[in-house]
């Protein structure tokens, strides 16, 4: 890899099956999940737009000094039932756990990886509704869910 640039290279297998070099890392895509153990490639997508955004929101908490002692994305699409079968819509949740996380710094952290840092989420951003909640659970309190209103 050099510069900007991403290569991979991609080998048929069988059917319907196709085995993913990228640099020294390897995985495999399948059509549907009923046809093995691979991951198709919108299971894919819905995974790289969480990965983005996970990384951007623990990088923004730990500069804001918001320990967390635990941070899941779960992320569910909805895609459309005629071809093409894009997502036309993502539910993106956030949950946050720990001791005094203030929520205006969960909702800073997620706002500028949605609107700034996340380079998934840019690509689609202006092709795909995202709904995001997240929840905070600070010590022993029950946890608190919230609804990010777009800005």
């Amino acid at each position: 890899m050099t510069g900007n640039q991403v290569s991979a290279e991609i080998h048929h297998s069988e059917g319907l099956k196709f085995n993913v070099e990228l640099d020294s890392r390897k995985i495999q895509l399948d059509a549907s999940k009923d046809m093995g153990q691979a991951f198709t490639p919108m299971e894919l997508f819905l995974v790289a737009l969480a990965g983005c955004t996970a990384m951007d929101v623990q990088w923004i908490m730990d500069r804001q000094r918001q320990k967390l002692n635990r941070f899941d994305i779960a992320i569910k699409g909805t895609r459309r039932e005629e071809g093409p079968k894009y997502y036309d819509s993502i539910d993106i949740r956030y949950s946050f756990a720990g001791d005094n996380i203030r929520k205006d710094a969960v909702e800073r952290a997620i706002r500028l990886s949605q609107e700034k840092y996340c380079s998934v989420r840019a690509m689609i951003k202006d092709s795909v509704k995202l709904n995001i909640t997240y929840t905070i659970t600070n010590g022993k309190q029950p946890e608190q869910e919230y609804t990010l209103a777009p800005a």
